[in-house]
């Protein structure tokens, strides 16, 4: 990996650790698709990993007060049973098809959730379909979060509920499909070092974003759900036709 290579990957997960701390969020979103453009996606793919299992941990920690339990507990179990199924399409899908689709879908659930569509608070089967599809993601292309966004965003769940739930949801996740990835002997040495070398940069990021979150409340929360979620849609189709 090259100096430029590695400057690139600090200044995009920097980037990406601060919104994940103000929206609860969009660390593999922003992450994936833009480490995409100048390494290969797989090593994108363990180096998000490696990275969000620590953001989430601390952040589902300092939410924990806020989270929906039952409903993200829900939701983890829906993900496990998805995982295998994406460590598959992982291992044998090609990059660019991957990204396009995930990139249609995003940007889908982007539009639905801005014409106010919604979903009721109490149908688990949502839950489950929702949170399996997020485990397929989270092994294949290491972007599980629109399926959680779209659910929770749909349901009316207020900023601080929604931080909890989704960080819940994530923490717990990210520690079987990064035990999945060693299990499939695909964690090597370049993009490990990578990663452990943005550590220092995601714990400032992360303390920036901190004092950020209060200035995101309500409609403006909603806003920067959506921009999110359309801006990471872009990015994955545009890093499928370059690649």
């Amino acid at each position: 990996m090259t100096v430029p290579q590695l400057v690139g990957i600090l200044l995009v997960v920097g980037s990406a650790a601060m919104v994940q701390r103000v929206s609860g969020f969009g660390f593999g979103l922003i992450v994936v698709p833009l480490l995409s453009l100048f390494i290969p996606p797989r090593d994108a793919v363990i180096i998000a990993t490696l990275l969000a299992m620590a953001t989430t941990l601390a952040q589902a920690w300092s939410e924990r007060a806020a989270a929906d339990r039952p409903v993200a507990n829900r939701l983890f179990l829906a993900a496990c049973a998805g995982m295998p199924f994406g460590l598959i399409v992982f291992l044998v899908v090609s990059d660019s098809a991957l990204r396009v689709t995930v990139g249609v879908v995003v940007i889908a659930a982007a539009y639905l959730l801005g014409r106010g569509f919604a979903l009721s608070h109490g149908s688990r089967r949502d839950e489950y379909i929702l949170g399996a599809l997020s485990g397929v993601l989270n092994t294949s292309v290491s972007t599980n979060g629109p399926p959680l966004v779209f659910l929770l965003q749909a349901r009316g769940y207020e900023p601080a509920r929604f931080r909890g739930t989704i960080s819940r949801v994530f923490a717990m996740s990210n520690v079987v499909s990064l035990t999945l990835f060693l299990a499939a002997g695909k964690v090597t040495a370049g993009p490990a070092a990578a990663a452990l070398a943005s550590v220092p940069v995601v714990i400032a990021a992360q303390w920036l974003g901190s004092r950020l979150v209060k200035h995101f409340n309500g409609e403006r929360f909603r806003i920067l759900v959506l921009v999110l979620l359309y801006a990471s849609g872009a990015a994955a189709i545009v890093a499928a036709w370059t690649h």
